[in-house]
This record gives structure tokens, sequence and C-alpha cells, in this order.
């Protein structure tokens, strides 16, 4: 268990030393670049989005959840990582014109094809990490992850600075990566070069032809509000609705991400060892819950000041999304762990049969909100309802493999929903006495006071709901070390 909680610290790390890197740079990036310019490059990641789950195939969570791996596995990976990683760019270099065409946006055809070069870096990338993932390496990986990160952003923003534009983030995306394969592959003791092989083809493309399958639905669904409104009402309002749902994302998919990052690996071990995984499970989401909600709420309420104060006035349009985006991270923390029990335990199957239920209904809902209403808002209500009809969805799927003890769950729910209403009301007390600017926002030392109030009454919630991360070796040392939260739990 102490492995499991370091390896999440771990991850943590990796994952809020990215999110400062990220905001930083989209600080920079939202004044360097235009919501035109931006807009662009994010249509032209959503059309090739389908690629990158071809490209990928499983193979990662294949070699972390395979119970007795071997060479032949590993070499099988590769090979198959190979040749679908160099078919896949050559087929979007060849399409990246006529994709251009279809925008009315020539600049997008350099962008797919520089951004096509990633597709002959990744399966050296995608191998090494899988490996450190499946060791528990996760010290290791935060090195080779912020390593490449802050290499990336470097690039990025000198090339946007130069003038560059959209052309500045295809580049640092491909230094990222390169990067990354480099230092994953350092990382692993500089093994020799792996060599393709085909002997374990069969499971391998087992697991990877459903998981190709769950992934290509999925990308589809989550980058049609990208292909949709890119096509409908152009580039900028992407760029908007990209800016709003990144507020949301700084947890839902950094924070989710590093738990992500350690749980499959970790429930694939507790499976192997004979471990129950509900408990865990259940554990595990009421953590997750009692930290996304508080942070959901608040930025909710502070949707205006948070736009402006990290991307400026420019970018006030995505304000009113943000509470859209933040009620659909809420629900969907609820099961967001719940693919990687599912994989754990060797049920791929129940989750390429969730994803291929919920996302052609979510893509029906896009699309019609989209095509009927003609607005941002439109999509991201769709958004919002496709989330909320998911976690029902894939409860009674989990339910199938893993029994759901909803007693307990309840009880994990009801003590987020009371900690969350403890957490935000210094905070929500100051946003309605607060002293506004002439713009209609408070200053920002003001919402610096907010902030500081947020965390305060998170740290206090936790304590009044006695909830169990107040427990945990990590938070206690932390709080120990922090003079005004040395708060005690009898």
């Amino acid at each position: 268990m102490s492995s499991v909680r370091r390896a999440l610290a771990l991850s943590f790390i990796e994952r809020y030393f990215s999110i400062v890197v990220a905001l930083g740079s989209s600080m920079l990036l939202a004044r360097l670049l235009t919501p035109e310019q931006i807009g662009m490059y994010s249509v032209s990641l959503a059309v090739i989005g389908i690629a990158h789950v071809l490209r990928e195939f499983g193979v990662g969570n294949f070699l972390i959840q395979q119970k007795d791996l071997n060479d032949n596995h590993v070499r099988t990976a590769f090979g198959l990582a190979l040749v679908l990683g160099g078919t896949l760019a050559l087929v979007i270099y060849a399409a990246a014109p006529w994709v251009a065409r279809f925008y009315d946006a020539p600049e997008m055809a350099g962008l797919m094809r520089i951004v096509a070069l990633n597709f002959l870096v990744l399966p050296f990338c995608s191998i090494s990490l899988s490996l450190l993932r499946r060791d528990m390496k996760f010290k290791a990986l935060l090195y080779v992850s912020l390593g490449a990160l802050l290499l990336s952003t470097a690039v990025t923003l000198g090339l946007a600075w130069a003038g560059y534009g959209p052309t500045s983030l295809a580049v640092g995306s491909v230094v990222g990566n390169v990067a990354t394969g480099f230092g994953a592959w350092w990382a692993r003791g500089r093994p020799a070069l792996l060599r393709p092989g085909w002997r374990e083809w069969r499971v391998v493309l087992n697991f990877g032809g459903q998981s190709a399958v769950t992934g290509i639905v999925t990308s589809v669904a989550m980058d049609i509000n990208d292909l949709v409104v890119g096509k409908v009402l152009g580039f900028a309002p992407v760029a908007i609705l990209s800016r709003a749902q990144g507020l949301m994302n700084m947890v839902h998919r950094d924070l989710m991400g590093a738990v992500r990052n350690v749980a499959l690996p970790a429930f694939s071990q507790g499976h192997r060892d004979g471990v129950a995984l509900e408990p865990v499970c259940i554990k595990a989401t009421g953590y997750l819950i009692v930290v996304t909600w508080p942070f959901y709420a608040l930025l909710s309420a502070y949707a205006l000041e948070a736009t402006r104060l990290l991307f400026g006035p420019q970018w006030d349009a995505a304000a009113a999304l943000v509470p859209i985006f933040c009620a659909t991270g809420a629900a969907v923390a609820l099961v967001s762990i719940v693919p990687s029990a599912l994989i754990a335990v060797g049920r791929i199957d129940l989750v390429t049969k969730f994803e291929l239920t919920m996302q052609p209904l979510r893509i029906a809902i896009t699309v019609f909100a989209v095509v009927t209403w003609q607005t941002v808002e439109a999509a991201a209500i769709a958004y919002l309802l496709s989330g909320v009809i998911g976690v029902p969805l894939m409860l009674a799927i989990k339910h199938q493999a893993i029994k759901i003890d909803f007693l307990a769950t309840w009880v994990e729910i009801r003590r987020a929903i009371i900690a969350t209403l403890i957490a935000v009301v210094p905070a929500i007390a100051h946003l309605a006495f607060g002293q506004r600017s002439d713009t209609g926002t408070l200053p920002v030392w003001q919402v610096m006071i907010a902030g500081a109030l947020g965390i305060f009454g998170w740290v206090v919630a936790l304590v009044a709901t006695r909830h169990p991360l107040m427990q945990e070796p990590f938070v206690l040392r932390v709080l120990e070390k922090t003079p005004w939260m040395r708060l005690r739990v009898k």
C-alpha cells in the first residue's frame, strides 16, 4: 500500500507541476496567438484524433495488465506500434491538403504534416513508458515527463514569440515526444534497442482490437465539439470552447490523469494478488470527488475572474461556459476510475461495450445541438448532457464484473456533498461582498484571497466530516508543515 501511496504522490507532483507550466504557457500563448490560430490547431488535432488511437492500439495498457509478460509480448507490441505509426504518418501526410480544403484553411496542411511526425516517434515512447508504469517506477516517470514538458514549452513559446503562429504548437509537440522517448529509454537503464517481433500477435491483437475500437469511438465523441463547431461556426468559437473546457480540465484531465496513471498498474497488481477491488474503488472515488467537487464549485463561481486572469479580456466569452463544463467534470468524477478497474480484472470487453453504447449517443447529441442552435452554449450543454447520461450507464456495466456496494458508495458521495458545501462557504461569501473593479470583476489581490479562503474552507470541511483523506500520511505531513493549517482529527 505504501508503494501505491508513493506512486500517487509522485504522479500528483508531476501533474501539478505540469498544470503550473501549462497554465503559464496558456497565459502567454493566449496573448501571443489569436483565437483563430489556436482554434485551427485544435481542429487539426481533432481531425487526427482517430489516428492517435489507432497508433496506440492499446499496447500500453496491454503491457501493464498482462499477467505473465515476456520479451515476445514486448517485441510484438513494439512491432505493431511501429507498423501502425509509420502507416498513419503517411496517411495523414497525404490527407492533409484535402482536410485543409474542407475547412478552407490552407495553413492546416502544414500543421497536420508537422504533427504527423509524432507518429514516427511515439512507438519508441509508448513501450518504454508503459514498462516504467508497470514496474511502478513513477519517480523516473516524473523526471522524464517534466523534462520533456519544459523543453516542449520552451520551444513552443520561443517560436510563438518569433511569429510562427500555430506552427509553434505543432513543432513543440514533436520536440516533446522526442524528448519523452529518449528520456524513457534512458530511465529504463539504456537497454538494447527493441527489435520488433510477431510471435504473440494473437494475444496482442485480441486486446488491442477491443481497445482500439473503444478508443476510436471515444476519440471521435470527445473531439466532435471541435470538428462540428469548427465547420459550422468557425475556428474562433472552437478556441472559446477549448479555453472554457481547459479550465475544467485542470482537474478532469490533469488530476484524474495522475490518478489513472497509478490506478491501472495498482489495480492490476491488486487483482494479481487476489485483492477485492470494490472497496479500493470506493475509497479512491471518495478521495477524488472530495478534491474535485469543491474546485469545480469555486471555479464556476469565479469563472469570469479566472478566465480574465489567465487568458485576458479577449477570452471573456469562455467564462459563461466554464460552469457547464465544471458540472460535467463533477458528474464524470463519480466513474472516472471504473475503466481502469475493469481493464485490470480482464474485462476490457465491458469498457468496449460502454463506449460503443455511450459515445455514438454523445456524437448524436452534440451534432444535433450544434447544427440546430449553432451556438457554443449548445455544444457545452450537449457535453454536459452526455456526461450525466454516462454515469448510470457506466455503473450498470461495472456491476457486471465488480459488484457495487451501493450503501458504502452513497456514504462517500454524501460526505463529499457535505464537505463541498462547507468548503465553498468562505470563498462564496467573499465573492458576494468583495469590491468589484470597473470591469465588473474582483481585482487580482481579492481573487488570491478567495483562493486562500477556498483552501482554508476545504481543510475545515475535511476535518468537520472526518474524511479519511486527513489520515493519509502525505496529507498529514503537509498539514504539519503549514502552521495555519495545524488541525487534527481526534
